[in-house]
């Protein structure tokens, strides 16, 4: 047996032809469809990339217990599993947050992997003219695109390339996991010119908006933003028949299984906000696209209405593979809701470190907000003190506990550091958006309302929504301030008694 991940990076599913869209291009979208199994209620967990892959390695939320991280030296990784039971596991991507501090130890779980250089503002063209001391992404992402020029040369493609050339290289081998990960259509939204002319007569690099409500956006650069977001959209889509060329070229579909994913959405307008990561985690962020071809199965063009997320991809993977899930993953096979639909998930979790806890039981979202301003307390634990791009401070490491923290199951009570977070609403560092941060909780009836437009006022479901949250942070061995973060104490002593 074989298996095939494309993954995508803040794929928004409304831009999907199979989920409604009926203006983005994408004909291989809906060719997949036809092939595969299409997921119509698969939620994200931990937010946003590097936390969505550590899930994706061990089968467990990430965000109760730390933000953007590396894998830690206690973790499960299904990668690793493979390699160390004779089944090849390898990564081609372009996803430069593997090669920053915080998603350093994630590559070398594989068997072998290639990255692809450009992405965004990774430090890669070493041009010095212009260059000043602690420029902006934007910046370096300029210097990038002058080496892609050609489409050949665009990161996507290149990336492609090699994830096809693995493919034909191994396509008489059994026993092999590849990872194909694209950064795309993550921001900046850079698309060749021919991608960008089937929205516009005039194309043009307004492709990178600000992470702002929608008020702090400049109305005409969104604009332009959203059609470049759609041309990037069609791009995965033309590279993705690239891949499903080849599952008809070498009769593929016969032995091996086709995921395709993305590890979060994206929100351009949507509930008043662009971008991700400050606002309430809304559907257009948590309700993800998932595909997938099963050969055992062969159960082609149908749709999946049973709760599931990114937790499951690993244990579903492993499964395929003869591979025991390890003790303390969480997620679960997905083979009953590819056969019969059956639920696998009473409820299930989601969101940001130290932002709300979601939760969704199939029929209403709750989004829990912090009982006070101050958003405390709140720790993270760790033994890879690292922040996205770079080591967390000597300072912040100086407010660690004097002794290490010992008492989680998860990691069979590996000692760890607990470093306080300060993470109050009002007071994000990147954003200008504190007269809009403090959101309160949020109650949605996800059925009579998909959209999120109109929150509810019911204290029989929020109470029963909070017993079910209670339960899963419980599964989850979340730390106790959680609770007391939260104002979940009295909840807390029901679920014990």
């Amino acid at each position: 047996m074989r298996a095939v991940m494309v993954m995508y990076d803040s794929l928004n599913k409304a831009f999907l032809e199979p989920y409604g869209n009926d203006w983005v291009q994408t004909p291989n979208f809906t060719r997949l469809a036809a092939q595969a199994v299409t997921f119509d209620s698969f939620y994200a967990g931990s937010l946003p990339c590097m936390p969505a892959r550590r899930e994706l390695h061990t089968g467990r939320y990430n965000f109760l217990h730390r933000g953007w991280s590396p894998l830690e030296p206690f973790d499960d990784s299904m990668p690793q599993i493979l390699k160390q039971h004779g089944i090849y596991s390898h990564m081609v991507t372009d996803h430069c947050h593997y090669w920053e501090d915080g998603g350093s130890t994630y590559h070398n779980r594989f068997a072998s992997y290639e990255f692809v250089r450009g992405q965004e503002g990774d430090a890669w063209d070493g041009s010095v003219a212009g260059y000043q001391a602690n420029q902006d992404g934007r910046a370096q992402d300029a210097k990038n695109r002058t080496r892609m020029i050609r489409e050949q040369d665009h990161y996507h493609a290149r990336c492609c390339e090699q994830g096809l050339h693995f493919i034909e290289q191994n396509k008489d081998e059994d026993n092999w996991y590849l990872q194909l990960e694209y950064y795309d259509p993550h921001e900046p939204f850079f698309a060749p010119e021919r991608f960008k002319k089937l929205y516009t007569d005039v194309p043009d690099d307004l492709d990178w908006p600000k992470y702002a409500p929608l008020s702090d956006n400049d109305p005409e650069y969104l604009k332009h933003s959203i059609l470049n977001y759609a041309a990037l959209v069609s791009m995965c889509d033309e590279y993705l028949g690239k891949v499903l060329d080849m599952f008809d070229k070498h009769d593929m579909w016969k032995d091996t299984m086709l995921i395709v994913n993305t590890d979060h959405g994206y929100l351009l307008g949507e509930h008043g906000f662009v971008g991700k990561n400050y606002m309430p985690v809304f559907n257009e962020i948590a309700n993800i696209p998932l595909f997938i071809w099963d050969p055992r199965n062969q159960d082609a063009g149908t749709r999946r209405k049973s709760l599931a997320q990114t937790i499951d991809l690993p244990a579903t993977i492993l499964e395929l593979f003869g591979q025991e899930r390890p003790q303390h993953m969480m997620g679960r096979d997905l083979q009953p809701v590819l056969k019969s639909d059956e639920t696998i998930h009473d409820a299930i979790l989601y969101g940001y470190h130290g932002m709300h806890i979601n939760i969704n039981d199939g029929k209403h979202t709750y989004m829990k907000a912090a009982s006070a301003a101050e958003n405390k307390p709140l720790y993270q634990y760790t033994l890879m003190p690292m922040h996205i791009k770079k080591m967390i401070s000597k300072e912040e490491l100086l407010q660690a506990d004097r002794t290490l923290y010992d008492k989680f199951e998860f990691n069979d009570h590996v000692p760890v550091l607990r470093i306080p977070v300060d993470e109050r609403y009002d007071r994000k560092k990147y954003y200008k958006y504190s007269e809009h941060a403090k959101y309160g909780s949020l109650l949605f009836d996800i059925e009579k309302d998909p959209l999120q437009l109109h929150p509810l006022e019911d204290p029989s479901v929020t109470d029963g929504l909070l017993r079910k949250m209670v339960k899963l942070m419980k599964d989850s061995d979340a730390p106790d301030e959680q609770y007391e973060r939260m104002g979940l104490q009295n909840y807390m002593e029901t679920e014990n008694n």
